[in-house]
């Protein structure tokens, strides 16, 4: 009974290390295919845009099907992010990935 209890727990670590091996693989996929589909837009500003380090997860949150997604991430920092429909044509073009914008 004890060699079964033993093997059995064995048998679920092992598990969840692969789960979290496979969680942390589909995260590095889904961050480093973010670059150029969005475009960090600076307004009425020359300065080095201060970006927070968790900006791919705000892409990936923000993200829609098929419209563009404008949001703020400060009073002069814009963040435009394309949307899936438009990634995944195959004459798509990647945006720069900051632009300066006097409006």
């Amino acid at each position: 009974m004890k060699k079964t209890l033993v093997l059995f727990v064995f048998l679920l670590s092992g598990m969840m290390i692969s789960k979290a091996q496979t969680n942390t693989k589909e995260t590095k996929t889904t961050t480093t295919n973010v670059e150029g589909t969005y475009q960090i837009q600076m307004i009425h500003t020359r300065n080095k845009p201060y970006l927070p380090t968790y900006l791919n997860e705000i892409v990936a949150r923000k993200r829609d099907k098929t419209m563009a997604v404008d949001t703020m991430l400060s009073p002069v920092i814009r963040l435009h992010i394309l949307p899936l429909s438009e990634i995944s044509k195959p004459d798509f073009k990647p945006l720069q990935r900051i632009t300066y914008v006097n409006e």
